[in-house]
């Protein structure tokens, strides 16, 4: 009897080892690394203003040009954020900017359109080695009516911009 238990363990673990080595068949495993990249923020500062300079009651619309550098006209940005970098510039859509002057009642307001910039706004800043880019911006100011009332006027705009 002694006998039969000791062929009876031995035939168990044997049985054990080779049913665990199939299981093991079966199984694979490995590893991947988690990464990230932490880069720059993009920012925007303003550097000037837009200037539609002066005119008189009944002067006709006036379109200031983004041009390709600062002048006394358009406004300018510097924009910053990791080098190397593409981005999206986003100007204000028509009718959503008017500059006024005293209470803004009639004749008080004038409307601001056709915002244009260079880089042209979408998809098309992209950041110098050192993280940065100019970014001009120029508009379309209405006709002025023939009752417009003589006074400075102001009116802000927001330009946006994100990887």
């Amino acid at each position: 009897m002694k006998k039969y238990i000791s062929y009876s363990l031995a035939l168990a673990a044997t049985l054990t080892f080779v049913m665990t080595q199939g299981d093991l068949a079966k199984a694979a495993s490995t590893t991947a690394n988690a990464v990230q990249q932490v880069i720059a923020a993009i920012s925007i500062a303003q550097v000037s203003d837009m200037d539609f300079g002066s005119d008189v009651p009944g002067a006709a619309a006036k379109t200031v040009a983004p041009g390709t550098a600062e002048d006394a006209e358009n406004a300018s940005f510097t924009v910053s954020g990791q080098a190397s970098t593409a981005y999206t510039i986003t100007l204000p859509s028509d009718g959503t900017v008017t500059m006024i002057t005293g209470g803004g009642g009639a004749n008080e307001t004038i409307a601001v359109n056709s915002f244009a910039s260079f880089p042209a706004a979408g998809a098309n800043g992209l950041l110098d080695g050192t993280g940065s880019q100019s970014l001009y911006v120029g508009a379309t100011r209405a006709a002025l009516g023939a009752s417009q009332v003589v006074g400075a006027y102001t009116g802000s705009f927001t330009v946006d911009v994100v990887y």
